[in-house]
């Protein structure tokens, strides 16, 4: 499941047409809470075999099942490595893992890379009618990651009012824009 959350890449996303809303709470220098959902049309949940991996129970995921979607709620606590890592038999390239590194004096660097999702885009976007197919089958999902802390330093995305959490969020099919008008990395400097 993890690798779903923090790796998202971008054949998986219009496979799958997943949408995603993930928060990452900064609770100490390695101690991290995830919560949020992910959900995919019921049909491509079936004709993927229905994998049980999309939601791991022993990963603090609860799946359920409608007539359209099939949707995993998480909510897991635990160290940077175990929050953010894919799990050993799943092969994700580090420069699509999501991060979040100790920066000392409580101070936490998180990040999301975007761009990395889109990399296979320009390979589809020559097939016309693929394009006009997955547009239409990404209608209305969106990503959106949040990550929270007592306090925002920076970040490429939007800082909340109190200065607590910082969001980016995006269609996906903004992944399949002309490259200089996708999602950019999302990093976010915070204190714990």
């Amino acid at each position: 499941m993890r690798a779903v959350v923090f790796t998202l890449p971008a054949a998986l996303a219009l496979s799958a047409c997943i949408e995603v809303d993930v928060a990452i709470e900064v609770l100490g220098e390695d101690e991290a809470r995830v919560t949020g959902y992910m959900q995919m049309e019921r049909a491509m949940f079936e004709m993927a075999g229905a994998d049980a991996s999309f939601c791991e129970e022993e990963e603090g995921g609860t799946l359920t099942l409608t007539d359209m979607h099939a949707r995993c709620d998480f909510d897991q606590t635990g160290s940077f490595d175990e929050i953010m890592s894919a799990d050993s038999d799943e092969e994700v390239p580090v420069d699509l893992q999501g991060q979040l590194e100790s920066l000392g004096d409580g101070r936490v660097r998180a990040f999301m890379p975007l761009t990395g999702m889109t990399d296979d885009m320009d390979e589809m976007m020559d097939d016309p009618a693929m394009m006009a197919m997955m547009r239409q089958m990404m209608s209305g999902m969106s990503v959106t990651f949040t990550v929270k802390g007592s306090d925002i330093e920076s970040s490429t995305g939007t800082i909340s009012e109190d200065g607590t959490s910082a969001t980016v969020s995006f269609g996906v099919d903004d992944l399949l824009a002309p490259a200089d008008e996708r999602p950019v990395d999302f990093e976010t400097i915070l204190r714990y």
